[in-house]
């Protein structure tokens, strides 16, 4: 895929990494000179200094062509404004990062098709791992829908349970997915079908509904 991605800071850069690390052509757009240097001296991702809500730059990025474009800038207006611009340009999928839920109906008129709300995600992480220390986490996929890690207590079954034992469980019987097993001694993941075996300590990676983690929680504290 190319993917243009708007502000080259903490956010943008370890995105562009980890994009480019999967071979995705990548360009990441600064106004900083200095810090679209050092991003090609370290990274070898293709810089592009200047202004990313200025739509000659956005061309110059080939935008155009582009199938994803990301707004990683730090003030929602420059991120709107970013993703207003791709949306125009005939963008598919336009990805933002939002600080302020204000934003949200604005992100959507211009186009946004996920937006990444970094206040809601970190009060949510705050509390659920406070009240939920044996759940993480790991991404939010839509607004009531989590990609979680959770830690199979050390207390169960030395012989192991079944992914469909525990699928018959309350806790887990609707509108969860089991989508990964680390397993504690091999740190090996396995994509699990139902009689995959989870052990004592081993970690379930979950798609689960936000309203089901005190169930799950509670179960994971027997």
């Amino acid at each position: 895929m190319y993917i243009v991605i708007a502000g080259g800071g903490v956010g943008g850069s370890h995105v562009g990494q980890m994009l480019a690390n999967r071979k995705d052509d990548v360009v990441i757009i600064d106004q900083d000179q200095a810090r679209c240097e050092k991003l090609y001296a370290e990274t070898g991702i293709i810089t592009i200094n200047g202004g990313a809500t200025d739509i000659l730059t956005l061309k110059e990025a080939g935008i155009e062509r582009a199938d994803v474009a990301i707004g990683t800038l730090y003030n929602d207006s420059d991120n709107l404004a970013f993703s207003l611009l791709a949306h125009s340009l005939g963008v598919p999928k336009i990805m933002a990062k939002m600080r302020h839920p204000d934003y949200a109906e604005a992100y959507r008129f211009a186009g946004v098709t996920t937006i990444c709300n970094m206040i809601e995600l970190f009060q949510n992480k705050i509390i659920m791992e406070l009240e939920n220390p044996n759940i993480q986490i790991i991404s939010q996929i839509r607004i009531d829908t989590l990609l979680v890690m959770a830690k199979y207590p050390k207390s169960g079954p030395k012989e192991g349970i079944s992914i469909r034992e525990l699928a018959q469980h309350h806790a887990f019987s609707h509108d969860c997915v089991f989508a990964g097993i680390l397993n504690e001694k091999t740190e090996k993941i396995t994509m699990p079908r139902g009689n995959d075996l989870v052990f004592p300590g081993d970690r379930l990676f979950l798609v689960i509904n936000r309203q089901q983690i005190p169930g799950i929680s509670h179960f994971l504290r027997k």
